[in-house]
């Protein structure tokens, strides 16, 4: 029986393909990645740059995350609960940091951009749908979310290493640090309880300590501190939004009358309030160098977790506005501390705006909202939100007056 002829099936090369398909042979030559750009290179750090509309569609998938940590904060309103809502905001504010730094110094206006900072807002939703269960204790799915963000920003800064050499001396301290929280935060998925939580610090210090590079003169690289103030303001405002959404809905699954009006038009005045405070403190003027810069960064953290926290002690407030008790210590701490935190954090905040004298009376004005949360366990809801709400208008309009006093003086003089 004669052997079986075979035939060689010849596989076509790339060039051949290019020869039978002039499409594909153009599209090889022509796609390419460009590489990052230095945005804040040759002086153009000093540029008046606003967020673009990118980086606001960023930061509502963040701010979103916020929101459902404090709505699952309301839901489970105890002291401890409250404790783990730091632990868990502090990972979802430090990712956002971080991007919200890179996209400072590299956003551009090109598919290798607008691809991860879209996959990061998928993983950013992941993040935020996993909150609610990781406040109650299982705590797995955030980690998977935050270890996938953090490979994200991991592999843009690898990227922006690679092509940019002037970056490479704070890039190199980054990926080492950031990559070894990386590995802490997957590392802590073999292990449950306070344990993970352990982990969880121990990566956020090799974190603080890898940022801290920035300090270091030969290690510095630009930022654009119009552009990152604006950034900040935005998402305080974003934040404070979703507070009044919060707000509402409480609002609209309780029966309408007087006590619940007063407590909602004290909630809504409140929130007003603690926006006006931050109106008049934030100053990119005074980010005038990387300790400055990073100051103003740490102190944005527990800003921004005391109007998460208010959120969700005044949605609890609204709530028990038609009862004849007190609200516990838990929802106390959350509402009438987070204000206190608020104006603590905004009080030293870096700024030019400020005078040691308004500094002075918002510490004052702190000192009392944190009194409140004594007073809560006697007082009612009903009378200690419009008390909350005249302690934070005295000390506003006493800094307008000693405000007005000091642009007085130099003029009469």
């Amino acid at each position: 029986m004669p052997a079986p002829v075979t035939q060689a099936i010849e596989v076509p090369s790339r060039l051949a393909l290019g020869t039978w398909f002039p499409s594909c042979r153009l599209a090889a030559e022509h796609v390419h990645l460009p590489h990052p750009p230095l945005r804040t290179a040759d002086g153009h750090y000093r540029d008046e740059r606003r967020a673009s509309w990118l980086e606001l569609f960023f930061d509502l998938a963040f701010a979103g995350a916020v929101g459902q940590l404090a709505g699952a904060l309301q839901e489970h309103p105890a002291l401890g609960t409250l404790a783990r809502f730091v632990m868990l905001f502090t990972p979802i504010w430090w990712l956002w940091v971080q991007l919200t730094f890179y996209a400072d110094r590299h956003e551009s206006n090109d598919a290798a951009h607008r691809i991860p900072v879209l996959t990061a807002i998928l993983l950013c939703i992941g993040l935020a749908a996993s909150a609610p269960r990781a406040l109650s204790g299982n705590t797995t799915g955030f980690v998977i979310a935050f270890a996938c963000l953090r490979g994200l920003q991991l592999l843009l800064y690898a990227r922006a290493r690679r092509h940019l050499p002037t970056t490479r001396p704070l890039y190199n301290c980054y990926l080492l640090c950031f990559g070894l929280g990386w590995a802490l935060w997957l590392s802590s998925l073999a292990v449950s309880g306070p344990a993970r939580y352990a982990f969880w610090g121990v990566a956020l210090l090799a974190d603080a300590s890898g940022s801290m590079a920035m300090l270091i003169p030969r290690r510095r690289v630009p930022v654009n501190p119009a552009h990152l103030a604006d950034r900040f303001q935005l998402f305080v405002l974003i934040v404070l939004g979703e507070s009044m959404a919060r707000l509402i809905s409480a609002a609209a699954i309780r029966s309408w009358s007087l006590p619940l009006a007063i407590v909602l038009a004290a909630a809504l005045i409140t929130l007003a309030a603690l926006w006006w405070a931050w109106l008049t403190t934030a100053d990119h003027r005074a980010l005038d160098g990387p300790p400055a810069v990073a100051r103003f960064t740490a102190l944005n953290l527990p800003l921004v977790a005391g109007i998460a926290a208010v959120s969700a002690g005044l949605h609890l407030a609204i709530l028990a506005a038609d009862g004849a008790s007190t609200i516990a210590a838990g929802p106390r701490a959350a509402l009438y501390g987070g204000v206190s935190i608020f104006l603590l954090a905004s009080a030293v905040l870096p700024s030019k705006k400020l005078s040691r004298t308004v500094r002075v009376t918002r510490l004052v004005t702190a000192a009392a909202a944190m009194g409140l949360v004594f007073m809560g366990a006697i007082v009612e809801p009903v009378y200690l939100v419009p008390a909350l709400t005249v302690v934070l208008a005295l000390g506003l309009c006493t800094e307008r007056l000693a405000q007005a006093r000091l642009a007085v003086v130099p003029a009469t003089a």
